[in-house]
């Protein structure tokens, strides 16, 4: 492997590696759901989810799947909004100070840029979900109920 090929695969690991524990993601969250409710500030999350096809060879490619998922994602979102994994097959990102309406265009946009990703052929879909606050609970724990209620659906 040349010295190109060695640097780009580690910024592609590094990309990837801005993404947060299931943990610290939650830390953080109730932070800023905290802040939110002091200062009367809106914040949005969006649930991305690699749902396994029927089709699928034994998830093969999930890894894959889930790096590319993760590094178009960190490209995508702003420097401030924060990304981290609520579980093996689930990626969520938090953008503080968004509204609904803000939220959806975030949404529509990385929907649009998703387009251009083929993850079906791997046996895999990304389903995108919106969680706001206030509007879908008042405090993080109604905030992370609604979020585990988005994922099962």
């Amino acid at each position: 492997m040349n010295n190109l090929e060695e640097r780009n695969q580690e910024g592609a690991k590094a990309e990837f590696g801005r993404i947060l524990n299931k943990d610290l993601f939650l830390y953080l969250l109730d932070l800023e759901v905290k802040r939110a409710r002091r200062y009367q500030n809106f914040l949005c999350l969006l649930l991305l989810k690699l749902r396994q096809l029927p089709r699928n060879d034994n998830g093969r490619y999930f890894q894959s799947c889930q790096q590319t998922l993760g590094n178009l994602l960190s490209r995508e979102m702003r420097e401030t909004d924060i990304i981290g994994s609520l579980g093996k097959d689930k990626l969520v990102a938090f953008l503080p100070y968004a509204d609904a309406s803000a939220g959806g265009c975030a949404k529509s946009r990385f929907e649009s840029t998703l387009k251009y990703y083929d993850f079906e052929s791997k046996g895999y879909e990304v389903t995108i979900d919106q969680i706001c606050f206030p509007v879908n609970g008042a405090d993080t724990i109604e905030i992370i109920k609604k979020a585990l209620g988005a994922e099962s659906s």
